[in-house]
């Protein structure tokens, strides 16, 4: 298939490279800078579970090189959304699927608003992944999954279009049944945590050394169930303690974005995130005062400051 990969770093950058390693006509789509000149230059080399490899596959900022496209990639971060929504456009026909993997859970509300929900299809994506030095994706842990599913959650011939696109070595697939659950779910995971590891400044195994660590994770999870609940997601009835259970299992491997971006003084996903369940917890009047001092903790360096 003809895929276009918009936002090729981390997350991005790893599933296009597998993609093309795999035979895909892949392409990717960024902004000039080191990372975009190195893959011009070299290509991407990828570190993976599955084994080291590079490719080579067409980088370019003008989708207009690329033309309409299989299916679109979507991993920009969500505050790049005013940009990178108009170059989705020309690279549209009219069985185009965009699959947004962005973190957060409305992502496929906004691109739905422009382009419609025939285009649109939401996913989350469950992986560990650094990008070393530019040109460079390192990915760790077994898991790189991708969960997706159409609103409704019926399996269709989109849904059967993407999973023949993505099941490969590198790649697991998920149909979800309820994908605004896994998107809530998810949201469970990388709020809190991202949040807490951001604002402490230590990994997630550091941050369960603390006597009251844990139970912070676990408070600021129930803050984001409270809310998902209170908008009438259907979440499991365990998931916290599901989800922390799975997270200090993995903890040695757990990376987190929003660290990652906050390290390099980038622009943060905080009021998209944990700020965006802030937001609807006091609008709906529903408890979310651990949340709410994270954000706050972190609101100064939201635009990219960097920290001293």
């Amino acid at each position: 298939m003809k895929v276009a990969v918009i936002g090729p770093g981390s997350v991005g950058g790893y599933y296009g490279g597998v993609l093309a390693r795999h035979g895909e006509e892949v392409s990717l789509i960024g902004r000039p800078g080191a990372h975009f000149d190195a893959i011009q230059a070299n290509g991407l080399q990828l570190q993976t579970n599955w084994g080291d490899f590079q490719v080579h596959p067409l980088v370019t900022s003008d989708p207009g090189e690329i033309g309409p496209v299989d299916v679109v990639l979507y991993t920009v971060k969500l505050f790049q959304n005013a940009v990178a929504l108009p170059i989705i456009k020309p690279l549209l026909k009219d069985d185009t699927i965009i699959l947004t993997i962005q973190n957060g859970v409305d992502s496929a509300d906004q691109i739905a608003a422009v382009y419609g929900w025939d285009h649109v299809m939401a996913g989350a994506t469950y992986i560990e992944t650094g990008r070393p030095e530019p040109g460079l994706i390192h990915q760790s842990g077994s898991s790189a999954r991708i969960a997706f599913g159409e609103q409704d959650g019926s399996p269709s011939e989109r849904t059967e279009k993407v999973q023949s696109l993505l099941q490969k070595e590198g790649i697991q697939t998920e149909l979800a049944t309820d994908i605004v659950a896994t998107l809530w779910t998810k949201l469970v995971v990388v709020g809190p945590i991202g949040t807490i590891m951001t604002a402490s400044d230590a990994s997630f195994v550091e941050l369960l050394e603390c006597p009251w660590g844990e139970y912070t994770v676990r408070s600021v999870m129930e803050d984001v169930e409270r809310v998902a609940r209170a908008k009438g997601v259907n979440l499991a009835p365990d998931v916290v303690d599901e989800k922390l259970r799975g997270s200090i299992a993995e903890a040695a491997d757990l990376q987190m974005s929003l660290q990652d971006d906050f390290r390099a003084g980038n622009q943060l996903e905080i009021e998209h995130l944990l700020g965006m369940v802030v937001r609807e917890g006091r609008a709906m009047n529903v408890p979310v005062q651990a949340s709410a001092a994270l954000v706050t903790a972190l609101w100064k360096s939201r635009n990219g400051a960097i920290p001293e």
